[in-house]
């Protein structure tokens, strides 16, 4: 929590920087808005007043707010690098931060919400009652089917659905379908419908519709223009697409007909609305006005344009009441608006803000368009990435930009487009550079780009790989990343000294406060390598098995000869880790009480044979007799423990990783492994 913030009744001014986040009360009373500097405004919607201030709890910008629990109390739940539950009382504001370290609200309703968490992107805590976790890279979009099963949709274009454990205050949910395997597509468009039994899905140059039980395409239809916001009715087929044209549409999300299409804005939709109770929907746009529509209708029921001496201010960001009543509206320059509705008056302005700051950036939007969806298009991309990167751009862009251009590194089908966009990036944001560096050769065969990139950042490209290794242990992150990734794209020639340097190292690790960091960051990168070289690394392997079963290192390191020796993945590889499993399953281990010990370090080797390939595991003579003797040291697995004055039964891990191994084997498919941080139900 932090030690200081700042909390101010009654101000008046509007944002000091980009509006982030707009949520409303159900009761139309309350509304918030965050802002890019992290600061959160609640307001009396009745009258458009400010009503309450609070700067420097948030710690980053606020990325999304939602109202969730009782309208009698409501909370306000905002996420950023952390995440926050502010309670709005009548005469007090009860703020307290959860035990989340950051990540982004992802869907809420009137008992729950769903984080992200920072600290391992790749899973998902549930808020209040707490259900487990989900396995998914970088989620972006997440909604709740008819049944109750999960879906996320993630950065890389693909959607799973998931189901939550029965009757347990804690389970990791298990996957029940998928969608799209790389099939990249920007799913923060992505939305549930007709009472959360469709999905749909804004697809590279289409727009998906799936059955949202069985993942199944319903229809899939062509907008007129590139979507750039959309709505889903909570309760119908229905779907509202904004366009980058600035066009309104509305689609019945079974059969994929259009039902109208209007010209709404002269720019970009930047954000829709609907109010579920009605037939109403806001429209906000980068011309600066805001609209109310009926659905279906062929203009709109009122139009907002506030007055710009200095010219339009981009709207970005709107959510309203379910009766259509009370609309807040945020822009980038930090303006609020407040607008009621009624049929006998039309759209009116309760508060007209003005923007705190002055920001062209229209140029600088649609770049960033382009770069956010030409993945597909080599030229087009390195064009757009080029020309944003030759221009001046505002700090305040930063974020966004970095955002698009590691979308583009990732999922861009065309090598000379990411190497642009990694150029771009690094200007920008060196470590976000650096992570979407390790996404893109985790994805794409590299076919010399490290190389290339690297000679471009440092202005050698005659560099020997004994050169490389030694400069390895002096360099920063980003650099370390495309030295070793150099080191890789070698293959079998650079492996000798690749594998000397990391067997000079003392194992177990040397207990040196000085050179702690060092070494660990040095042996992770020298891994790094090897597991970039791939099969040609297999004389590596008794040197990484090392490393894995070496407790004193760092467990990011230990963890890279995981990967690593998955990554070598031959037969051999997991005769050597299956044959270790049997060993210590051989070993007969006394604890305090003279009692067999049976926890002898099975679960990291069992979970490394688990990430091998299914033909590697099937081929192997030693994994059958390695889960065999598993299986005689644990016997059935099951456990019991106390809790609440119950007995509980769980199967320990080891027993359910052997079991995941086999079902592996047998369906030549990777089954989502099992968490070992609770007990798992029998």
């Amino acid at each position: 929590m932090p030690d200081e913030g700042d909390l101010y009744i009654g101000a008046s001014e509007d944002h000091g920087d980009a509006v982030t986040a707009v949520a409303v009360s159900p009761d139309g009373r309350i509304g918030a808005t965050g802002a890019r500097s992290g600061e959160v405004r609640l307001w009396d919607l009745r009258h458009g007043l400010l009503t309450a201030y609070m700067g420097g709890l948030q710690g980053g910008p606020v990325e999304s707010a939602a109202f969730i629990g009782d309208a009698k109390q409501p909370k306000l739940l905002t996420t950023g690098s952390f995440a926050s539950l502010w309670t709005v009382a009548a005469e007090a504001l009860e703020w307290r931060q959860l035990p989340w370290d950051g990540g982004r609200l992802l869907t809420s309703s009137d008992r729950e919400a769903v984080l992200r968490q920072c600290g391992d992107l790749r899973w998902l805590g549930a808020f209040g009652t707490l259900y487990g976790r989900i396995k998914s890279d970088s989620p972006m979009a997440l909604g709740r089917t008819a049944s109750g099963l999960i879906v996320v949709s993630s950065d890389a274009g693909r959607i799973t659905a998931w189901r939550r454990p029965s009757g347990e205050a804690y389970g990791d949910a298990g996957l029940v379908w998928a969608f799209g395997e790389r099939d990249a597509a920007d799913q923060r468009l992505t939305r549930c419908c007709d009472r959360w039994r469709l999905v749909v899905s804004a697809r590279r140059g289409r727009v998906v519709v799936l059955d949202a039980e069985t993942g199944a395409v319903v229809t899939a239809f062509v907008p007129p223009a590139r979507p750039t916001a959309i709505a889903a009715h909570p309760d119908r087929p229905l779907v509202v697409l904004g366009g980058r044209d600035g066009s309104l549409s509305w689609w019945d999300a079974r059969s994929g007909h259009c039902l109208g299409r209007v010209q709404a804005h002269g720019g970009r939709v930047r954000a829709l609305a609907l109010a579920h109770g009605t037939d109403l929907v806001m429209s906000v746009s980068q011309d600066g006005t805001a609209a109310l529509w009926r659905l279906h209708g062929r203009g709109p029921v009122g139009r907002f344009a506030p007055p710009t001496p200095s010219g339009p201010r981009e709207l970005t960001h709107v959510a309203g009441t379910p009766d259509g009543r009370c609309w807040l509206i945020g822009g980038r320059g930090g303006q609020v608006h407040v607008l009621h509705w009624s049929g006998h008056a039309g759209l009116v302005p309760q508060r007209v803000g003005r923007p705190s700051w002055v920001m062209d950036g229209g140029d600088v939007e649609t770049l960033l368009d382009d770069v956010r969806h030409h993945w597909d298009d080599g030229p087009a991309s390195v064009a757009a990435v080029r020309e944003l990167a030759s221009g001046d751009l505002d700090e305040a862009w930063h974020g966004t930009a970095a955002d698009a251009l590691a979308d583009l590194i990732v999922n861009s089908a065309d090598p000379a487009a990411r190497e642009a966009a990694v150029i771009a990036l690094a200007e920008i944001d060196e470590g976000a550079a650096t992570t979407a560096l390790y996404r893109m050769f985790d994805r794409h065969d590299s076919h010399g780009a490290a190389g290339r990139l690297l000679a471009y950042f440092t202005g050698e490209d005659e560099s020997t790989t004994e050169e490389l290794i030694a400069s390895l242990p002096g360099i920063g992150n980003f650099l370390g990343n495309l030295t070793s990734a150099t080191l890789g794209e070698r293959g079998a020639a650079a492996v000798p000294a690749v594998h000397a340097a990391l067997r000079a190292f003392p194992f177990p690790a040397r207990d040196d406060a000085d050179h702690w960091f060092r070494d660990e960051s040095t042996k992770y990168r020298l891994m790094y390598a090897l597991r970039q070289a791939g099969v040609a690394a297999a004389p590596a392997m008794p040197t990484l098995l090392a490393v894995l079963e070496d407790d004193e290192i760092y467990r990011d390191t230990r963890h890279q000869a995981k990967v690593t020796l998955q990554a070598i993945g031959l037969p051999e590889t997991a005769d050597t880790i299956a044959a270790e499993v049997r060993r210590r399953a051989d070993l007969v281990v006394r604890d305090e009480d003279d009692e067999d010990d049976e926890t002898e370090g099975f679960s990291l080797l069992l979970d490394t044979l688990l990430g091998m390939p299914p033909a590697a595991l099937a081929a192997s003579r030693e994994v059958g007799p390695a889960l065999e003797a598993v299986r005689r040291r644990f016997g059935d697995g099951i456990r019991t423990y106390e809790e609440d004055g119950e007995t509980r039964e769980y199967t320990v891990f080891e027993i359910r990783l052997a079991d995941c191994i086999d079902e592996k084997i047998a369906a030549g498919t990777a089954p989502t492994p099992p968490s070992a941080s609770a007990p798992i139900p029998r």
